[in-house]
């Protein structure tokens, strides 16, 4: 097997309730050793906790010398759909002019990029899907990396994560529309992809009326037919197939009561398609699969 820093790739997703890694061998599309260490919250600082929860996750699986793809959590970035005219030169500087319209603050405080948003197409304009990201979120995970050797070769968001490990191993359903039900403890992200596309999001916070199952079901149910109806051109019907990842779905009765709740969904398996030789059997990679959605869709990012 390759040591740590020849050939491999290490997905890190650090959220709200555990350090998930996951360590892939991009050229045999393998996926060698996973990882989880829950961020226990030792002091009312999110951060101090963080990097508590880091080192005793290092000092369970070194990983001196890794590069590392990192993800960043989506409902905090800025998501822009921006429309230019086709015969447009300076699509930098358009684009740069634009979202810092639309943003509180000086754009010098984000770390952005964007891409051409193949969901759309129209003969005299240009489509981009704009993402950004404030600069002292970014320096927080750098530094926290390469503070421990590892190096950071991409940041990249968890919804994007998440879209690309679906898509890697569900390619024979990306015909039709699907929508990513990812779910913490706090807060729950709909998702909705297309053709391996990121299309729209929406969400809710687990307040008191979705804090328990028979409330978070009506919640879930009316989120998910708002996300629809907003975006019927890519959606047809009201009841597309939907995916649970997350870490409120590793707790039984929460998967549960959901599957049964919502019609066509399943659970997320980042294993459809990849194998893992991490020494877990069928059981285990199912029951550590919603923890695991995000680092493998990260480790898994130059295979997409």
């Amino acid at each position: 097997m390759a040591s740590p820093s020849e050939g491999t790739i290490g997905g890190l997703d650090i959220n709200r309730t555990n350090i998930c890694y996951t360590r892939c061998l991009p050229d045999s599309k393998l996926i060698a050793n996973v990882c989880i260490q829950p961020i226990e919250a030792s002091t009312d600082n999110y951060w101090d906790s963080v990097h508590a929860s880091f080192n005793d996750f290092l000092k369970e699986f070194k990983i001196p010398g890794e590069n590392i793809v990192s993800s960043l959590p989506g409902e905090y970035a800025i998501l822009k759909k921006i429309i230019l005219d086709k015969g447009d030169a300076d699509i930098d500087g358009s684009i740069e002019w634009e979202l810092g319209q639309q943003i509180i603050g000086s754009i010098d405080e984000y770390v952005y990029d964007y891409q051409p948003d193949l969901g759309q197409s129209a003969a005299d304009f240009q489509h981009f899907l704009v993402v950004g990201y404030r600069t002292a979120a970014i320096e927080k995970i750098t530094k926290l990396l390469r503070s421990n050797k590892l190096t950071p070769v991409i940041i990249d968001l968890d919804i994007f994560a998440l879209i690309n490990v679906y898509e890697i191993n569900y390619g024979d359903r990306l015909q039709e529309p699907a929508v990513i039900i990812f779910s913490d403890p706090y807060k729950t992200r709909l998702i909705l992809t297309a053709q391996g596309n990121f299309i729209d999001m929406e969400s809710f916070e687990h307040t008191e009326q979705a804090h328990s199952l028979e409330g978070y079901i009506p919640v879930l149910n009316e989120t998910m037919k708002r996300l629809l109806q907003y975006n019927a051109r890519f959606s047809k019907s009201d009841s597309v197939r939907s995916y649970l990842t997350g870490s409120f779905f590793s707790q039984m009765q929460n998967t549960e009561t959901v599957l049964k709740n919502i019609s066509n969904a399943e659970m997320l398996y980042p294993f459809r398609k990849i194998t893992c030789s991490a020494g877990l059997d069928d059981e285990k990679l199912k029951e550590f699969a919603p923890l695991l959605g995000v680092s493998v869709g990260l480790a898994l990012r130059d295979i997409g």
